[in-house]
């Protein structure tokens, strides 16, 4: 695996991006026809989400390509500067995030596997934004170092899960903005939630911080428009106040609902997701 990812990343930054685009296309429908257990679980997934289920094939395979170009935008990581934000991105919300970094509190930024994340974190620490992201370590640690390296060539600050909880803490006392992964809970523990008629299991970490520092929630989603072009949106934060840390939870689980109904087809889960009954 870390060898394919090595070699992704030379040809992505050799060649322009429409053309690592093209590229990556034709080989996420090569992925897609062969990997099975990633097509039926791509497939099941969306099952609840899309309303025409005749819909269901089209938009897993779309799953399939739009992952695809995220990894291209990963790879091409030294190629990101303020001049690329400018002509391919547009951010909307970025005043809410000056007011409430004025008040000299960190901020906890809840983002999903949806769009590319990655490139979303990377253009808010360009953009000259304090940004600590919690990631979770590959088993491999060669493939842990590959993608930690390019995430801190943008200025983002890399906490692994499971012992950075202190780090998390230091981050938001000095300000910084807390990038966590709201979808789906890794680390065992998380809070059954009903999403799309159907129950999963999210992670109580955003809440968790948010009770233990007052610091505030705000989704955060960096989602693709006409291929090229991108979209990073900081929404309303969320009401903690007189919430418990299910009632928070269940609040955000709204918010990932609302953006993963508008973009199914940019929404990266290829194991199943949803809870039996």
């Amino acid at each position: 695996m870390y060898f394919w990812f090595v070699l992704g990343k030379f040809f992505s930054l050799i060649f322009p991006r429409s053309f690592c685009y093209r590229a990556a296309k034709i080989l996420a429908y090569l992925q897609y026809h062969v990997s099975q257990k990633d097509r039926e679980a791509v497939k099941y997934n969306l099952e609840p989400i899309l309303s025409d289920k005749k819909n269901i094939d089209a938009c897993a395979k779309e799953v399939f390509v739009n992952f695809s170009y995220y990894l291209v935008d990963f790879f091409r990581y030294p190629k990101l500067n303020k001049k690329f934000i400018e002509k391919y991105v547009t951010v909307s919300g970025l005043d809410k995030i000056d007011k409430l970094l004025a008040v000299k509190k960190g901020i906890i930024l809840l983002a999903a596997h949806s769009g590319n994340y990655e490139l979303g974190g990377a253009v808010t620490a360009l953009l000259g934004y304090p940004i600590s992201a919690v990631a979770l370590p590959h088993e491999n640690k060669r493939l842990s170092d590959f993608f930690n390296r390019r995430r801190e060539m943008t200025g983002i600050k890399v906490i692994s899960t499971g012992v950075g909880v202190k780090k998390c803490f230091s981050a938001l006392r000095n300000g910084d903005m807390l990038a966590l992964l709201g979808d789906k809970d890794f680390a065992g523990g998380g809070e059954r939630v009903k999403m799309f008629s159907r129950y999963a299991l999210l992670p109580r970490g955003p809440a968790f911080f948010a009770l233990k520092t007052g610091c505030p929630i705000v989704p955060s989603f960096f989602l693709r428009e006409k291929v090229n072009f991108y979209h990073l949106i900081f929404d309303d934060p969320i009401e903690c106040a007189g919430r418990d840390e299910m009632g928070i939870v269940e609040e955000y689980a709204k918010v990932i609902e609302k953006y993963i109904r508008q973009y199914p087809d940019q929404w990266y889960m290829f194991q199943p997701y949803w809870l039996k009954e």
